[in-house]
């Protein structure tokens, strides 16, 4: 599924979505917005895969929130891995059967 946060798509499951969403209202104060706290830690590319993770710098957040995103990360990243070799699985596959064919 796709969500947004700080204003960016990003493509999570829908646990890591309640996840998120339980995390912003720990966080939520009368003073602070627990949204806030992921501003500026991620940029994301058009299907919402996170390709850069910025350390704050110049805002608060916690280590929770910063390991969240490093976590959503890495589960996009080994999503993409594993497709990729599935599909290079498939075109093995394909072709051992091609190969096979041909001798007969």
């Amino acid at each position: 599924m796709i969500g947004i946060i700080d204003h960016k798509k990003i493509d999570m499951s829908p646990e890591d979505w309640d996840r998120y969403r339980k995390i912003v209202k720990s966080y939520t104060t009368v003073d602070i917005k627990g949204e806030d706290l992921f501003v500026d830690l991620f940029e994301t590319n058009n299907d919402g895969i996170i390709i850069t993770i910025k350390p704050p710098s110049n805002r608060r957040t916690s280590f929770e929130i910063f390991f969240f995103i490093i976590a959503i990360y890495q589960h996009q990243h080994m999503n993409l891995i594993h497709e990729q070799v599935d599909d290079l699985c498939a075109q093995i596959k394909e072709k051992i059967k091609e190969i096979n064919n041909n001798k007969s």
